[in-house]
């Protein structure tokens, strides 16, 4: 197999004949690839930078998964993302640590491989491991947190798709179902690494940011065969603790659903614990295990994000700022602004002050629901 070379003079123009021949490699007798070099594919790849704290907590982005800033510091990430046919690739980058909460798409296989080096961070209670893949199935739960910085791959696939490839490979594949979740080794790991790369250089390095459609063919048949090839394990053996560390993921949802209920105002450890039905030391083990954090420190951390949001969403009015914070549990205000600065590097009324606005109608609409008059 061909390696890759050292001089940079020629790394960039070899780099990318060399990852797609080897993407494209064991592929199925009958899987060749047809089409020219030049002709296009049926989408672009495309990246998107982001650098500010709005941009960074949009949920618009993450498929609905909630995004939730833990620690405060300058904000870069980065997705490129490419459709290719019955799937969507993702490669990300983050380099702040951040918590996910909430469900998957519906009717959708996400398969999450992570990137780094070392381990950096849970999902549903387990590792961020390389060479795992972390599969959901559609309308399953996420929460997790990740260290910093954070890369990992994302595919997100229809269900037909795995079983046309598992029929055509001759296999048994056993992905997750509506509502699952489970953890599976990688098989091919170098090659599923190479796929991802293949995309970031196509950004990096073209134009256009175009890739062939023998390209495409290549890095769409070898995601659906890693898929596939790696989800053909038998579920009860990928993770021996899978079901302790969803039991896990369960008391802090059943936690968070308690404390949003009553909007974070007045909730106590023991209220957190009588939520569940279980003890301080599961509770705190629980939140670790999902979240690296203690329960009481995740939760003012998810109520100033809530307060952000409320801050950037929200209709305008002349007491916006108290009116946010009480609601979600903020009643010294002096320490609420010293911690939402500390977390966003912003006063509450700079984000304010600062936002874009919705268009009139929206706002107007809110304003409605609220019975509020707007700000003059």
């Amino acid at each position: 197999m061909e390696t890759l070379p050292r001089h940079p003079r020629h790394r960039h123009s070899r780099l990318r004949t060399s990852m797609s021949w080897r993407v494209a490699a064991d592929r199925s007798p009958d899987q060749s690839m047809t089409g020219s070099a030049d002709s296009r594919v049926r989408g672009n790849v495309n990246r998107r930078v982001i650098t500010s704290t709005d941009e960074f907590l949009d949920a618009s982005r993450t498929g609905g998964i909630l995004p939730v800033l833990l620690r405060p510091g300058a904000i870069h990430a980065e997705l490129i993302r490419a459709h290719l046919g019955p799937l969507v690739a993702d490669a990300v980058y983050c380099s702040l640590p951040l918590a996910l909460r909430g469900r998957t798409v519906a009717d959708r296989v996400w398969l999450v491989a992570p990137m780094n080096r070392t381990g950096s961070g849970q999902l549903n209670g387990e590792p961020l491991t390389p060479g795992n893949l972390l599969a959901f199935g559609g309308s399953a739960e996420v929460a997790g947190a990740s260290g910093a910085p954070l890369r990992c791959g994302i595919l997100s696939i229809a269900p037909s798709a795995l079983e046309r490839t598992a029929s055509a490979l001759g296999i048994k594949s056993h992905p997750p179902g509506e509502g699952e979740f489970r953890v599976a080794p990688v098989v091919d790991r170098g090659r599923l690494s190479r796929a991802f790369e293949l995309l970031s250089y196509t950004v990096n390095h073209r134009k256009d940011a175009a890739l062939t459609k023998r390209e495409a063919g290549a890095i769409e048949r070898a995601f659906l065969d890693i898929a596939v090839r790696s989800l053909a394990g038998d579920s009860s053996r990928s993770s021996p603790h899978q079901s302790a560390r969803l039991t896990s993921t369960t008391i802090v949802r059943t936690c968070e659903a308690y404390a949003r209920k009553w909007r974070y105002q007045d909730v106590t450890l023991a209220d957190l614990c009588e939520a569940p039905g279980v003890s301080e030391r599961r509770v705190r083990s629980a939140f670790y295990e999902c979240y690296q954090m203690s329960p009481t420190a995740y939760l003012r951390v998810t109520a100033l994000n809530a307060v952000r949001r409320e801050l950037v969403e929200g209709p305008r009015l002349r007491d916006a700022v108290s009116r946010a914070a009480t609601d979600w549990g903020f009643w010294h205000l002096s320490r609420f602004a010293a911690q939402y600065r500390a977390l966003f590097g912003e006063s509450p009324r700079h984000t304010l002050s600062h936002r874009t606005d919705r268009p009139q109608a929206a706002t107007a609409e809110l304003r409605s629901r609220r019975g509020v008059e707007p700000a003059t």
